[in-house]
């Protein structure tokens, strides 16, 4: 299933020394540079596999990303390396100078480039590189470095193997981008720019507000975001899943009231074999006498209610109805997985 990664963490004047030291540490071992390619498909070297396990110790949320994966379905040395390059590059925002940071995604190799750097931000905003490491480097408030990576083989599918595409998307996604940050629209600054890497095209994404007092982004913001992201890249995929979620859900509609139907007419005829929905009903039929108003479960005081989802949970018990409401689940997990890291348990039918 396609997926998106994205990932989001901001710059603080403080540094961190312990992954300073990491990056100076792993920066001139076997691994870091591109490797020949006469031993790409060879195995991954034992200081590699070290190097590696050292990373995901320090930097346990590199383990998310798509190059790891890549790595423990196939440890040879070209996934090792590209897994300790990309996972190194998605950290430097935490080790370096922000005005280093900003020269190194607008000019580091396969970032492609808008006339002298790589740099994009708003239709009609010019980008000064020298100008905008200044602006960044000076601001006070913090500076989240975003990184959104697909896989080549989607991105090539989906024409996101190139900047402009990544320009445009980013562009019509600027103010979800500054909801979910607490910013003002009119305050957001933000810059990107694409690196065409060889396994997992990605944009780096900086983005801030010149009111240093705002700015906040929590879990479900960075979920809101990513989720965003997902469904605009994948709107072609995603639309056939929600043409096979409808059909599933309008079957799941059909067979639930063919199914009251079935247990209703048991019951009229004295010989229903689910006895707990029999006595459930009983008692919603002999409270809704003296209920007036209309007997639509919106209008329905919340005792009432419960009574409905105890009937509809037992309805769900039954095998035509279970089995379409699990296939309905299937379609809504193939969305949820194109963006979620975890998916979230089923709810009951009610």
């Amino acid at each position: 299933m396609p997926r998106i990664i994205f990932k989001c963490r901001y710059l603080k004047n403080a540094p961190k020394a312990h992954l300073a030291n990491l990056v100076e540490y792993v920066a001139t071992r076997e691994g870091v540079e591109k490797i020949d390619d006469s031993f790409r498909t060879l195995p991954a070297t034992k200081n590699q596999q070290q190097l590696i396990s050292e990373i995901l110790k320090m930097l346990p949320d590199t383990a998310d990303l798509f190059e790891y994966e890549d790595y423990l379905k196939n440890p040879t040395s070209e996934n090792a390396s590209e897994f300790i390059s990309i996972a190194l590059e998605n950290n430097l925002d935490l080790i370096g100078k922000k005005k280093n940071f900003v020269d190194y995604i607008a000019n580091r190799p396969r970032v492609e480039k808008f006339g002298s750097h790589g740099l994009f931000t708003d239709e009609g905003v010019p980008v000064v590189l020298s100008k905008v490491a200044d602006e960044v480097s000076n601001h006070s408030g913090n500076v989240w470095t975003n990184i959104v990576s697909l896989r080549r083989e989607d991105a090539e599918r989906l024409g996101y193997d190139c900047a402009k595409p990544w320009q445009d998307l980013i562009r019509a996604q600027r103010n979800i981008i500054a909801e979910n940050m607490k910013i003002a629209p009119e305050n957001l600054r933000w810059y990107a720019a694409f690196h065409n890497e060889s396994h997992h095209p990605h944009i780096h994404l900086i983005a801030y507000s010149i009111n240093p007092k705002e700015a906040y982004v929590t879990k479900q913001g960075i979920e809101n975001m990513r989720g965003s992201l997902a469904r605009e890249i994948f709107r072609q995929d995603l639309m056939q899943i929600y043409e096979k979620q409808t059909e599933r859900h309008n079957s799941l509609n059909r067979q639930s009231r063919e199914a009251m139907q079935d247990i209703i007419a048991q019951i009229r005829s004295g010989i229903c074999e689910n006895k707990n929905i029999e006595e459930l009903i009983a008692r919603l039929a002999e409270k809704l006498k003296y209920t007036s108003g209309k007997k639509q479960y919106g209008y329905l005081k919340a005792p009432f209610k419960a009574l409905v989802n105890q009937i509809v949970d037992e309805l769900a018990k039954d095998v035509r109805v279970a089995e379409l409401y699990s296939s309905w689940y299937e379609m809504r997990y193939e969305v949820l997985s194109t963006y979620a890291d975890k998916l979230p348990p089923s709810l009951p039918l009610s």
